[in-house]
């Protein structure tokens, strides 16, 4: 696939660029990893060859000379700077063990050749290597010494000594926009059913006479409390000409204030709502509403006292997906009620539901409709976070009261269509997606799908065929990409096995009428968790996957998956500097040992000894079963031991040798021109799945992080320019700091979506910032408020930024030898004037330092040195 990065729209002037004020103490407000992949102390200089050996053939350009001298505009200087006395006494411990290791090798191999030994005394990496293939004894004392190392390193949370372990991004972000869709517009609904669904449990009369009851728990939490989103949507269900057959019943709850004089804020209440407003009928106390109990006595008292031939229950507030869940309240902070916790709520309350909908964010997925099925026949929920209005509740009430016995389908057409037009009305910048599920169908036809799904999608990660997932994964339709959550028919489609375009088919019959607004391409109504990137939540979903009955079959495809990518990241050649202090410098010998040349000569593989391909196995286990592991391979504290799989990493050995993306090819190769390139093979770069530009900005006590951006540009040949023009993004010419989140392509169409940490009106937010087809040169879409660690699910749409609102740009502030140290103010105070303009400007003198990241298809970020921008010449 050809690379593309954003175009930048370039305006005249310049910016300065300066933090302000005291630290703000709140951990990073950019990047939450504090770029613990990227190199940090002994790295070499921008533009240099890799030490020892000369630079790998293949590349697009022939001949071109490395060289020692290129950064952007002038001077010298890398990224590394000198290492802490702390790497200096752990580079110490390398050597030592490194020369335990040379020492027990000779000792072993005191009856070898005299060849051996000679080779051996020189010192040469490549000849060990060679000798541990050789000889069983050298072989297993490099391993035990080798565990012993992957124990030392990983007690101090970080490499030492100028190695560069890969850590996997962690973005605790969302995606905001997409592509145009095709679904925009108002459609027919699919009112077919297979021959293969069950039987539906609600059984209408059919002929006008029907009674409803529509349940809705109304978890007020901030929306209400900040914004009154609740009190908006129930006069909207006053608005109604709601009939007497139709009974609409709300449980109000979890938010610290409401925004009308009728409902208490200190205790949760049931309402009768008519259109004469709000009848209270009773009072439950001050408890959880995020509590299944609450949740089950609602559903019990609505049923006992409104008996109906049909019933709906709406889950009214934050969303988060299949492993955070529903709803966040005020009152009680942190704890969401979790998919397993609404199946408890739903089997306790005991009613059978015509239908259950999520006015929520996130909850149009494969494994809430699984739990919904056994207790109710349809579900209505979005994919991807919604709009602050939420549905919109007048027209469909009077529809159902008008027709008591329309059919489910119709209904939530009606309540879909309403809600993207209305949306698209009142938050034209936000994403909408509304989708009605037969869960009939879907209990079906999907369970036997979903298993020869999960298990033809194993069988491909667990043979050669890992990187066509991963690409599959990596282009999918993501919501909330800091949860993992895809769109299950994209991922299908994009894998492309029989099984897999299979399942899309059956998928798509169940999800029977599903619209999006313009902006968002590839949402097909149900999505799935899926990890890429950080598997830090594969945990969660797991246990959840266990509590709720998911297929066996998905859970191990996704723990092969999760595996393959933490072994790419373990196997990376970032590690070579770890074996040059194992093994002594390789420059003598003619090349440098990687981590994965060290697994392949102990005997990783298909060729491998039980023996030792066990010991690799409890090596690799030690190494993400250490709480210190996260600072390398990305993977959170502990999770790794309930689903990492050395045997498959072991075995995979030779995949990961064809499929492997050297990072010492990541440097930069001055042209007879003078310009400078990353100079990868066709190969190479078709592992490559993201292209970002980071810079640092100089000043007096160390470097301000402006972000991550996808500016680039490839040259004819297919290679990165590595070229810097010293702009970077403003709003209204203040510099900001700016973090890319999605990068959204289909055909001609693309929009790009992206962060910027700010304070509005003293509240902690992300403004979101869109470039698309329509807008390439880039609009403010809002703020999205952030909760830090409040709750794990998400608001709602986003703030309209206004007139006169205050803002308060922030950055990430570094040290010298580029360690996190704190986030500040970034630039002065802004007071709103007018409309927020996007651009690049020219951020002036001072010194820079340029990188671009590379992202491969394990999810390593592979770095190269940073150019230096220097103050311009008088």
């Amino acid at each position: 696939m050809a690379k593309k990065g954003r175009k930048k729209n370039v305006a005249s002037g310049s910016a300065n660029v300066h933090k302000r004020g005291s630290g703000q103490g709140t951990g990073p407000v950019g990047r939450a990893d504090g770029y613990s992949a990227r190199p940090n102390g002994g790295s070499k200089p921008h533009g240099s060859k890799p030490s020892g050996g000369s630079k790998p053939s293949g590349g697009n350009h022939a001949n071109r000379p490395p060289v020692n001298t290129g950064k952007p505009h002038s001077g010298s200087g890398d990224f590394g700077g000198g290492s802490t006395q702390r790497n200096a006494s752990r580079g110490i411990g390398m050597t030592i063990l490194g020369s335990l290791l040379n020492g027990a090798l000779n000792s072993a191999t005191s009856s070898g050749s005299s060849q051996q030994t000679a080779q051996q005394s020189s010192g040469g990496g490549r000849s060990i290597l060679s000798l541990l293939k050789t000889n069983k004894t050298a072989r297993m004392i490099a391993i035990i010494l080798g565990v012993l190392l992957i124990w030392y390193i990983i007690s101090g949370g970080n490499c030492g000594g100028g190695c560069t372990m890969p850590a996997m991004t962690d973005y605790s972000d969302f995606s905001q926009y997409g592509v145009a869709g095709e679904v925009t517009t108002e459609q027919n609904a699919d009112l077919s059913v297979s021959n293969q669904a069950r039987d539906k449990r609600t059984v209408l009369k059919g002929d006008g006479s029907d009674t409803a009851t529509i349940m809705v728990y109304i978890c007020g939490s901030d929306l209400e409390s900040k914004y009154g989103m609740a009190t908006s949507d129930i006069k909207e269900m006053i608005k109604a000409n709601v009939g007497e057959n139709v009974r609409v019943i709300i449980q109000t709850g979890g938010a610290s204030k409401w925004q009308n004089s009728t409902i208490s804020n200190s205790k949760n209440q049931v309402y009768r709502v008519t259109g004469q407003g709000l009848t209270l009928l009773e009072e439950f106390g001050q408890t959880k509403m995020t509590d299944p109990k609450n949740l089950a006595n609602f559903i019990q008292y609505c049923e006992k006292n409104f008996p109906a031939d049909r019933y709906g229950l709406i889950f009214w507030d934050h969303g988060g997906g299949s492993v955070s869940g529903y709803g966040h309240d005020e009152k009680f902070k942190g704890d969401a009620m979790t998919l397993d916790e609404i199946n408890t709520a739903l089997k306790d309350g005991g009613c059978v539901f015509d239908f259950v909908g999520f006015d929520a964010c996130l909850m149009a997925t494969l494994e809430t409709a699984l739990v919904v099925e056994k207790y109710a026949d349809y579900l209505i929920a979005s994919e991807e976070t919604e709009p602050g209005i939420g549905w919109y509740y007048t027209n469909w009430l009077n529809e159902l009261s008008q027709n008591p016995s329309m059919s489910t389908v119709e209904l939530g057409k009606n309540i879909i269509d309403d809600f993207v037009v209305m949306c698209g009305k009142a938050s034209p910048r936000d994403k909408t997606t509304l989708s009605i599920v037969d869960l009939a169908e879907l209990a079906g036809t999907v369970p036997e799908s979903f298993a020869s799904f999960a298990s033809s999608t194993n069988d491909l990660i667990q043979s050669d065929s890992y990187k066509q997932v991963s690409d599959a994964r990596s282009s999918a339709r993501e919501f909330a990409s800091g949860i993992n959550q895809v769109d299950l028919v994209n991922l299908c489609e994009g894998i492309g096995s029989d099984e897999a375009v299979q399942f899309a088919k059956v998928l798509r019959k169940c999800v029977k009428y599903n619209r999006t607004s313009p902006n968002i391409a590839n949402a097909n109504g149900i999505s799935i968790y899926f990890p890429y990137g950080r598997a830090s939540n594969m945990n969660s979903a797991l246990s959840t996957y266990d509590k709720i009955g998911l297929d066996d079959s998905y859970s191990d495809c996704i723990k092969s998956f999760a595996s393959m990518s933490a072994g790419g990241q373990i196997a990376s050649g970032t590690a070579g500097s770890l074996t040059d202090s194992l093994f002594g410098s390789a420059s003598s010998s003619g090349g440098g040992a990687s981590l994965l040349d060290m697994m392949t000569m102990l005997g990783g593989g298909q060729s491998a000894g039980g023996s030792n391909n066990d010991l690799i196995g409890a090596a690799l286990s030690a190494f993400l079963g250490n709480p210190n592991a996260s600072s390398i391979t990305g993977i959170a504290s502990g999770a790794a031991e309930d689903w990492f799989s050395p045997r498959l990493v072991t075995d995979s050995v030779e995949y990961y040798q064809q499929n492997y993306l050297d990072p010492d090819r990541i440097f930069v190769t001055e042209l007879p021109d003078g310009s400078q390139v990353v100079d990868l093979n066709d190969k190479e770069w078709d592992l490559v799945q993201d292209i970002q530009l980071n810079v640092f900005v100089e000043d007096e006590d160390g470097y301000i992080d402006l972000g991550m951006d996808n500016v680039y540009e490839m040259d004819e040949n297919g290679d990165l320019i590595f070229d810097y023009d010293n702009t970077w993004l403003t709003l209204n010419g203040n510099v900001v700091s700016y973090y890319m989140i999605s990068n959204d392509v289909s055909g001609d169409n693309y929009v790009i979506t992206g962060r910027v940490p700010a304070l509005l009106n003293g509240e902690r937010v992300d403004i979101i910032l869109v470039f698309d087809t329509a807008n390439p040169d880039g609009v403010v879409a809002g703020a999205r408020p952030v909760y830090t660690d409040e709750t794990d699910t998400f608001s709602k749409g986003l703030i309209e930024i206004k007139e006169g609102d205050v803002i308060d740009f922030l950055c990430d502030h570094y040290s010298f030898d580029k360690k996190y140290d704190n986030s500040y103010f970034l630039g002065e105070q802004y007071v709103v004037e007018g409309e927020l303009k996007v651009a690049n400007m020219d951020i002036g003198e001072g010194n820079k330092l340029v990188t671009y990241c590379l992202t491969d298809i394990y999810g390593n970020e592979l770095w190269t040195d940073a150019g230096r921008v220097e103050p311009y010449a008088e």
